[in-house]
């Protein structure tokens, strides 16, 4: 694998910056629609409020080439999570930055933060078919949990739970 461009960065967004949010994702929606649960059209949408409401479901880390956004990744929470346990969803690069390491690098960077802020299990869904996805996840010691959501809305069909432990529980 190449390395990834020296020029890149990784920065958490602030809610004050939900117009980046919103314009990454709907670049990713539009780049790469059957990657994920959601519409270009139906989150085109979403007014500012919404838009806002996403930063209280977590945190929103995007790769940046300059000033160009290149990358996400989000760090969500349930409602009943406990705080050493998070989500991750909306992981999407580029095209021209995929294959060249920069998803590795946006992965391996939100997990340190995460572990530095001794979050110790993470949790993300897969979906069916996406291998590619699967293989980098792997990479970094995500398990399959062999637990499955049916999607019979989504050309996946299902999508399946892995695991990844940065941390043992605390004795």
């Amino acid at each position: 694998m190449a390395d990834p461009p020296t020029s890149l960065t990784v920065r958490v967004l602030a809610e004050h910056e939900w117009q980046c949010l919103r314009d990454i994702r709907l670049t990713a929606l539009q780049d790469y629609p059957a990657g994920f649960l959601a519409s270009y059209e139906r989150e085109a949408a979403y007014g500012e409020q919404r838009w806002r409401a996403e930063f209280s479901r977590g945190q929103w880390n995007i790769m940046l080439a300059g000033q160009q956004a290149v990358g996400l990744l989000g760090v969500t929470r349930e409602e009943a999570m406990p705080s050493w346990e998070c989500y991750l969803e909306y992981l999407w690069v580029r095209p021209g930055f995929r294959e060249r390491g920069a998803g590795s690098m946006l992965l391996r960077t939100v997990l340190d933060r995460l572990r530095d802020a001794d979050v110790r299990t993470v949790w993300l869904y897969i979906l069916n078919g996406n291998v590619n996805a699967m293989r980098l996840y792997q990479r970094f010691g995500f398990q399959r949990t062999h637990e499955s959501q049916e999607l019979p809305d989504h050309p996946a069909g299902s999508e399946e739970r892995m695991k990844l432990r940065l941390k043992d529980p605390a004795p």
